[in-house]
């Protein structure tokens, strides 16, 4: 496998999102949904993982955990944070593209999958994944994926400020973008469902960053922690609404694998 996209942003990934302030209130948001959904599973398969945040997460509840990345620097960044921890469960870490994860993965069997921040952008052909991830999970494993969005008034006004056109408007290109060689498409909330369909039974679907800015707007929040309290109290109350989640710079889909044979 080739040098990806993602190689060149491991080392700075934790510094200039994870570690920040939005990317921690980001982060527990997510991390609020996935306690509900995963508090019965015993194998969880991530997709995506980057720097191993949300697996050592996982590994912490008691939760054996398969992740994958298709960038080797995340891979050695995520290996190297969980070679300094200990007293967790062991996590293991797969370099493969998320279309190759079932055929590497044959045979096996878990509980859940999960995938946070964007990761599932990446993939050009989401009703194929899904057809595929349903082979690898027991009935009413929950699904729990962070996608980001088509309508993000954020980055309009973000970008807009700064006359910058193309950037506003990027996400509702009908192809998807082109980024360091990489196709990203930007689904929304019924597009993603649909895909996931015939396959899994959708629970609940929620914005994220629908009040909080995008972690590239955000880092005047590192400066003011009222500010951030008080956008934070908002974006949680936003939760409720299964309408905002349209107008989020991502948005959180969970479900539950239906049945083999039940569509």
């Amino acid at each position: 496998m080739s040098t990806t996209a993602f190689d060149s942003l491991a080392r700075q990934y934790d510094s200039e999102f994870t570690d920040t302030a939005v990317g921690r209130v980001l982060r527990d948001i997510v991390w609020s949904a996935v306690s509900d959904s995963f508090g019965a599973s015993r194998k969880v398969l991530e997709l995506g993982c980057g720097t191993g945040e949300d697996a050592v997460r996982f590994a912490r509840l008691g939760i054996e955990v398969t992740a994958t990345d298709v960038s080797a620097e995340m891979i050695r960044v995520a290996r190297q944070k969980i070679n300094r921890l200990s007293g967790i469960e062991p996590i293991e870490l797969h370099r493969v593209p998320m279309e190759d994860v079932v055929a590497s993965l044959c045979g096996r069997s878990f509980d859940g999958v999960f995938s946070n921040f964007g990761a599932i952008n990446c993939v050009a052909d989401l009703p194929a994944l899904a057809a595929s991830l349903a082979g690898l999970l027991v009935p009413g494993a929950p699904l729990v994926w962070v996608i980001m969005g088509r309508r993000v008034p954020w980055e309009w006004l973000w970008y807009l400020a700064r006359a910058d056109m193309r950037k506003a408007l990027r996400r509702f290109e009908k192809n998807g973008v082109e980024w360091r060689g990489l196709k990203i498409t930007y689904p929304t909330p019924a597009e993603a469902s649909a895909a996931i369909g015939p396959y899994f039974e959708i629970r609940r679907v929620s914005p994220l960053g629908c009040v909080l800015p995008p972690s590239y707007a955000a880092a005047w929040l590192n400066r003011s922690p009222r500010t951030l309290a008080a956008l934070t109290r908002l974006e949680v109350l936003a939760q409720r609404s299964t309408a905002l989640a349209a107008w989020s710079d991502h948005y959180i889909l969970q479900a539950a694998r239906l049945p083999a044979g039940t569509r």
